[in-house]
Parts: C-alpha cells; sequence; structure tokens
C-alpha cells in the first residue's frame, strides 16, 4: 500500500485565465503562488500549502468539450470551511458574485452548497461536523435531505440562519471534546 499524506492540488484546463483567476481568487479566495508565463500556468493557494489549484489556458477553448453531468470522471471537487458560519458567509459570497447555486443537501455529519466554476466544473463548499469519524463510526444513515436555495436579491434559506447542528449532536461533541481534553464548543461548532 501507498502511504499517501493527502490531495496535493487540482490542475484545469481553463478557457479564460483571467476570468479563472478572478473566479478563483476574488470568489474563493485562493492567492496566487506562481504565475508561470513559460508554461502557462498558474499556481493558486489557501495558504497551507505551495499549491492547491493549478490551471493553464485550454490551447482551443472555443472547440473543446465542457464537462457534461453524468460523465465519466470528476464530478467536483469539494472545498471545506472551518465552521457554520463561514458556510452561510460561503453562500452569501457566491450570490453576491453572480455566482449559481445550484442545490444544497444536508448530508447528516456536513451540509454542502454546490455550484459550478465559470468553465463549468462542479464544486462543492461544505461545513463537516467535528468528531464526525467518531460520531459516525459506522457511517452515515445516508438520508441525505435537500436544502432550499435562493436567488441573488432574495432572503437566505432559513437551514443557514438556524443553530446547526442540533443540540444533542453539539452535545455529543462536547462530550468528545472534553474526552480529547479541548474545551466545550460555543453555541455552533467551529
Amino acid at each position: 500500500m501507498i502511504a499517501l499524506k493527502g490531495i496535493g492540488h487540482v490542475n484545469l484546463y481553463v478557457a479564460d485565465m483571467e476570468r479563472s483567476r478572478w473566479f478563483y481568487g476574488d470568489v474563493l479566495g485562493f492567492k496566487v503562488a506562481e504565475q508561470d508565463p513559460d508554461h502557462g500556468g498558474v499556481f493558486m493557494t489557501l495558504g497551507n500549502t505551495f499549491h492547491t489549484l493549478d490551471f493553464a489556458p485550454h490551447p482551443h477553448p472555443e472547440t473543446a468539450q465542457r464537462p457534461v453531468r453524468g460523465q465519466i470522471g470528476l464530478i467536483h471537487v469539494a472545498f471545506q470551511v472551518a465552521s457554520y458560519a463561514a458556510l452561510r458567509d460561503a453562500y452569501c459570497t457566491l450570490l453576491e458574485h453572480g455566482v449559481v447555486v445550484n442545490h444544497a443537501t444536508n448530508h447528516e455529519n456536513q451540509r454542502s452548497i454546490y455550484f459550478q466554476d465559470p468553465d463549468g466544473n462542479g464544486l462543492e463548499i461544505y461545513y463537516e461536523l467535528p468528531y464526525s469519524l467518531q460520531l459516525f463510526p459506522n457511517g452515515r444513515r445516508d438520508m441525505d435531505e435537500p436544502l432550499a436555495v435562493t436567488a441573488p436579491g432574495e432572503p437566505l434559506p432559513a437551514w443557514l440562519l438556524e443553530e446547526w447542528p442540533p443540540a444533542e449532536t453539539r452535545a455529543r461533541i462536547d462530550a468528545l471534546r472534553r474526552a480529547d481534553g479541548t474545551r466545550p464548543s460555543p453555541a455552533v461548532p467551529d
């Protein structure tokens, strides 16, 4: 077995370098770590490694096939946020920048929002409960629940304004934190 440390980066061909740099930089918060004009690439980071996302211009974007729902291969790239409040902020930021949120799901141990980049690549931003592996040692029940989404200018959906997770789950997280020797969680776990 190979001892992998983690997923290093995602590499994408893009139709428009400036549009992609704006989307991943200004909207999603990536920073440019390096631009390599000799090889045509941009290396972007979230700050914890040199690069998390690389992209290069497609040589023929006008005739290149775009991602298609149901194709074999990549469905989406998921980005994790550190708190439920950060998920709410991400949702608001997407709408403020005119990004359509396609759908949202309560996956029991996490809540996720799904959307696409300018080239049609599927993306997800999610908040996962602390101690999810301990809370769900036998896996989730896969009782995914669709969550409402709104468009720019509409009020936020109610699920983004509620206290989540429920009190019973917060109590279980607090017990796991105490067993770990860390402090109990605030009203919404981080």
